[in-house]
């Protein structure tokens, strides 16, 4: 008998980086056409496998920075969401560094934005950043799968890891 787990994922990062645009695409098989900002916190719900997955897509602006402790507290997994600019890398590597210092989490880097001109590739993003990154374009529909692969290796790790502890 197979037993059913819940795992919570977060998703952090500044403001318009995709992640929005990366639960949609995971939880309801559509891209986002129209910005608009994130208000506090979104929610997904996503089976993986043996794991009912919780999406916490929150906001970026600065203003919703001192939410981002609580609401990432109780993750099993936290995506760091950057557009891949360098610009974006310099301010994304201090959250890189506040949160690589969680014990017990798996932290993985989003290098979103890859199909726009200028943007750096993910082996620059995972080198800057110094955490594995993976490419992705949120509004194309055919990378869910891909971020359904990310999504469940992560999940997948972050629970050997329990296991050998």
């Amino acid at each position: 008998m197979c037993t059913i787990q819940r795992a919570k994922v977060s998703f952090i990062g500044l403001p318009t980086v995709g992640k929005t645009s990366i639960v949609t695409l995971l939880t309801d098989n559509k891209i986002v056409e129209n910005y608009d900002q994130t208000i506090g916190v979104n929610f997904g719900f996503l089976s993986v496998g043996d794991y009912e997955v919780s999406l916490f897509d929150i906001a970026g602006q600065d203003r919703f920075r001192f939410l981002w402790k609580g609401l990432t507290r109780g993750s099993r997994v936290i995506f760091i969401v950057t557009d891949s600019t360098p610009e974006n890398l310099q301010k994304t590597k201090k959250i890189v560094e506040e949160y690589s210092r969680i014990p017990g989490i798996t932290l993985r880097v989003i290098a979103n934005k890859q199909d726009l001109p200028g943007a750096l590739n993910p082996n620059e993003v995972e080198d800057f950043l110094g955490l594995k990154a993976y490419g992705m374009v949120a509004i194309d529909l055919k990378r869910k799968p891909l971020m359904c692969r990310i999504l469940r290796e992560a999940i997948e790790e972050y629970v050997l890891r329990e296991k050998s502890n």
